[in-house]
């Protein structure tokens, strides 16, 4: 008797463990190995500004000192790096844009960025896909 007892209380203790580990999800975001590269502030300077996007949301390209930032409105900023011709991404990894130059030195491109405006518990993400609208 005494071993059903124990058996059973055994297995009340292994079915809650289970039931408080598979209730709790931690998002933890993949570092990504990005390297920075020097843009001197002359080169930068093309790219340095304010961005309309076709969300209505302003994208902000901004230097400190030997750093590049960029922000989406009010979001957090985000240190960026070149990551080929007119493309940059975050060395964080939420966000990484395109700048296309037309021969009227308008702007188009693409630019996506994890949406921080309002976080949600317990759900993934949100990736927001953007088109340039103007410069």
């Amino acid at each position: 008797m005494k071993r059903f007892v124990a058996t059973g209380c055994l297995f009340a203790l292994a079915i809650s463990a289970y039931a408080q580990s598979s209730d709790q999800k931690v998002l933890i975001p993949a570092s990504k190995e990005v390297q920075r590269v020097y843009m001197s502030p002359d080169e930068f300077g093309k790219y340095k500004g304010a961005y309309d996007l076709s969300n209505g949301k302003t994208l902000y390209l901004i230097r400190k000192a030997t750093r590049l930032y960029a922000r989406v409105d009010e979001q957090n900023e985000h240190e960026i790096t070149r990551a080929g011709s007119g493309k940059f991404q975050a060395l964080d990894g939420k966000m990484w844009m395109e700048l296309v130059w037309a021969n009227d030195d308008s702007v188009s491109g693409s630019l996506n960025y994890i949406d921080e405006s309002q976080p949600m518990a317990g759900l993934e993400p949100k990736v927001i896909s953007i088109r340039f609208a103007s410069r």
